[in-house]
């Protein structure tokens, strides 16, 4: 599925499949897109991004997440606050900066490979006990989410959603080439959590 002309709201965060996240948005530009996606009921892509060596220069991951708008509201502190959920990982391409810095860019979704989900959740039963036990917390129980934890793709993004790790494995775990690569960099992540 390809789509043209998508807005591009660059974040130092990464929306992962299925995971849900409260923005708060301030400036013009993307207070206008949250008003034109809520009025059109269309998403718009959430990609990482890193500040390049050269002044004013963003460089934008081409690989990002399709967000769509399921809540909104003013928030006390005079900002509009939203919360998106990531609905599929896409491929960004012919990103250009419209006049007032907005940026849109053309979009495919991208379908993980099909993968022996079993095999890979059996060589990992320890993150269906661990994504199992931070489901129960309150403020999770409160978003939602939903795990099929039958998909070791579910399992992975779900867990990478909701531990501790930083923006930059989280877009590793985006950019992936599949599931069991997921897993991998999940177990290095945990081990490493284990050990602090």
């Amino acid at each position: 599925m390809k789509k043209t002309n998508v807005p591009v709201f660059p974040l130092k965060s990464v929306a992962l499949p299925g995971s849900i996240q409260s923005l708060q948005i301030f400036e013009p530009r993307y207070i206008n897109m949250i008003k034109e996606s809520l009025k059109s009921n269309k998403g718009f892509v959430i990609a990482f991004f890193d500040e390049g060596n050269v002044k004013n220069n963003i460089l934008i991951s081409k690989k990002g997440s399709y967000v769509k708008i399921i809540d909104f509201n003013n928030l006390p502190n005079g900002l509009l606050g939203i919360t998106v959920k990531s609905e599929h990982k896409v491929s960004i391409n012919n990103i250009c900066q419209l006049e007032d810095g907005l940026n849109i860019a053309d979009v495919e979704a991208m379908v993980d490979p099909e993968v022996d989900d079993q095999a890979i959740l059996a060589e990992y039963p320890e993150f269906i006990n661990i994504l199992t036990q931070i489901m129960k917390h309150p403020k999770v129980l409160e978003m939602p989410i939903e795990v099929d934890f039958n998909s070791a793709d579910s399992i992975a993004y779900h867990l990478g959603g909701l531990i501790p790790i930083t923006s930059e494995e989280k877009q590793s775990l985006l950019e992936a080439f599949d599931a069991s690569q997921r897993f991998a960099i999940l177990s290095k992540c945990i081990e490493r959590m284990n050990d602090q």
